[in-house]
């Protein structure tokens, strides 16, 4: 087992402490518990009376100083007083139990995101259990740095430790926020108990309380106090003292309750002052989109959309209250960098209504998330997610209306089969997932086809030369019956069949037209945004040259319901050259018209 110790020695000042970043709103101004080596507390006073600094105090003392303030001189004891005199721009704040609370449980829950053997300790302190997740994140050393990455999301100090014992990892996380030691880092069990032997008794958590009978017993490092006779120390500080050495040295077992995650996510930040920039929200919305993360991680789900509520400062009477920014994608994703990166677009195109005071984060639109494991070879899945992504970037970089799809419309009318439309990452994420659970049913960008379509129209003869009598009397036994290529649910009145029509059919005997395969698809690619009306010549229709139809007659009348009645039958036609075109004859009026071209 491998445990990495998150102590967060600053958490009571910087849950309250307001929130600071840098212009561009990328990162905060970090805060940091301890004063550099070679620091004079005097020095600088100057210069950091420009500057706020804060520092958490009572009613008469100081009790906890940020970094600026300790520059300044000012030091936890020292009067409120004294401490303003130091330094004139000290802001001086008051604990709150609730916030700081929260602001441990938030980390908490964005830390699940590496594993979900977490525990809460004593003194603002994380423990997580990670020995069987180093392949999973690159090793002990990425995993360390994206830890405290996560933690400097919220701009909270932190210092990080590791050992093989949670109480081993405590240990060392409080020293190293304490500067005591020169090794935080212990992997192996063997070298657990040497470095621990080296460090202060003052570390313990029951330290306070017995920090003058440690001194009078002349105890000043952990190694010093395992050697005092057992029955001594259970008799002076009772046998619990003893039991926590043993669990961190790993002589005991030291079971623990892993942190929850709630059922259902619920995330809100009161920012310290009126927003007025969308861009400033940036730094704000990453510490919950942080948590929604390590939220989504630990209930194994991911999510394609979420929104996010503006609470605005009403500074006129119509000014709205709250305002919502949707920010939706096509591939579920849990990748909190992915969903940073969206949001940033989102607000690069986003004006707010009025300065805004609190964040809200909504998400609503979860799915079940299924790990992807890595292989040599890439799967089929790898370019449909990649495709989708690059969809997602472009719709957020430009705008959802300037990234248009096409998509297919439940109508037999040819062109009205398929709509140019604005990229929506729902509907993209449905569409391919239907794919999916079932055989693809579209073979091209313009072309609806079935198998049974194709092999109609492989069946199909070309209509014989014969006079009209002849195709009337043949035609009750040669007509077939064929699936419309626009088959609905929607649309059960539509009837498409093929028959010889009742008109008079154009004679085919003045060109010599070649033999012409039928081709493979019934339907063209290249469609006409609108058809082309043909001339007649010897009553065959003329696209540059006479046509010679291929096909029987498709007939398609559908759109009775919406005020466009179509009434057309449709051939496949080729002429002397054998290009091949789609065409079909108006059946009220006999005008022929060009529809689509084969390739």
């Amino acid at each position: 087992m491998l445990w990495i110790a998150v102590a967060l020695p600053l958490l009571s000042l910087e849950a309250v402490k307001p929130l600071t970043s840098l212009p561009d709103g990328s990162s905060a101004k970090p805060n940091r518990c301890e004063p550099p080596r070679d620091a004079n507390p005097s020095c600088d006073a100057g210069n950091i009376a420009d500057a706020h600094c804060y520092a958490l105090a009572d009613h008469a003392h100081i009790l906890l100083p940020d970094v600026d303030a300790l520059r300044a001189g000012v030091q936890p004891g020292h009067s409120r007083s004294y401490a303003l005199a130091l330094a004139p721009e000290l802001k001086l704040l008051t604990a709150d139990a609730g916030r700081e609370i929260q602001a441990f449980e938030a980390i908490a829950l964005a830390l699940l995101t590496y594993t979900p053997k977490l525990s809460l300790a004593d003194t603002h302190t994380l423990l997580l259990e990670v020995g069987s997740g180093l392949r999973l994140f690159g090793g002990l050393r990425t995993l360390l740095a994206r830890v405290s990455a996560t933690v400097a999301e919220f701009g909270y100090t932190a210092r990080v430790a590791c050992a093989p014992t949670a109480w081993g990892a405590w240990l060392l996380a409080q020293a190293r926020a304490n500067r005591q030691g020169r090794r935080w880092h212990v992997v192996k069990e063997d070298s657990l108990a040497r470095v621990l032997d080296r460090l202060p008794v003052s570390l313990l958590p029951v330290a306070p309380t017995y920090r003058d009978a440690f001194a009078h017993l002349g105890c000043a490092t952990l190694a010093e106090l395992r050697q005092l006779p057992r029955a001594g120390v259970v008799r002076r500080f009772g046998s619990g003292i003893l039991d926590l050495l043993a669990q961190a040295y790993g002589t005991r077992p030291d079971p623990r309750e892993s942190f929850r995650a709630p059922a259902s996510f619920h995330a809100q930040l009161e920012l310290p002052s009126r927003v007025d920039n969308a861009d400033a929200l940036l730094f704000a919305a990453r510490r919950l989109i942080v948590q929604l993360a390590g939220w989504l991680s630990a209930h194994h789900a991911a999510l394609s959309g979420y929104t996010l509520l503006l609470e605005h400062e009403l500074a006129s009477r119509h000014s709205p209250k709250t305002s919502s920014l949707k920010v939706a994608w096509a591939v579920p994703s849990r990748d909190a960098e992915h969903l940073i990166w969206l949001l940033r677009e989102k607000l690069n195109q986003t004006v707010l209504a009025a300065p805004v005071i609190e964040l809200k984060l909504v998400a609503d639109q979860i799915a079940e998330y299924a790990g992807q494991s890595d292989t040599l070879f890439p799967m089929p899945e790898s370019d449909g997610e990649s495709i989708a992504r690059l969809l997602e970037r472009l719709s957020a970089r430009l705008g959802p209306e300037n990234v248009l799809q096409m998509s297919v419309q439940d109508d037999h009318r040819p062109e009205r089969a398929m709509r140019v439309e604005a990229y929506q990452a729902q509907a993209f994420s449905r569409k391919k997932r239907s794919r999916a659970l079932a055989r693809p049913r579209i073979k091209a960008d313009k072309t609806w086809l079935t198998d049974e379509l194709r092999n109609a129209a492989g069946e199909g003869a070309s209509p014989a030369s014969a006079t009209d009598t002849e195709a009337d009397a043949e035609a009750p036994t040669q007509a077939q019956a064929t699936p419309s290529p626009f088959t609905s649910a929607d649309a059960e009145t539509t009837t498409t069949s093929t028959l010889q029509h009742a008109h008079q059919r154009p004679q085919e005997a003045s060109p010599d037209f070649p033999d012409s395969i039928l081709p493979s698809q019934p339907r063209p690619v290249w469609m006409l945004d609108k058809p082309l009306r043909l001339m007649m010549r010897d009553q065959r229709p003329i696209y540059r040259r006479p046509l010679k139809m291929l096909t029987r007659t498709e007939r398609i009348e559908a759109g009775w319901w919406d005020g466009d009645l179509v009434e057309r039958d449709y051939y496949v036609a080729a002429d002397d050259r054998g290009h091949m075109f789609w065409v079909y004859r108006e059946r009220m009026t006999g005008e022929w018209y060009l529809q689509g071209l084969f390739g």
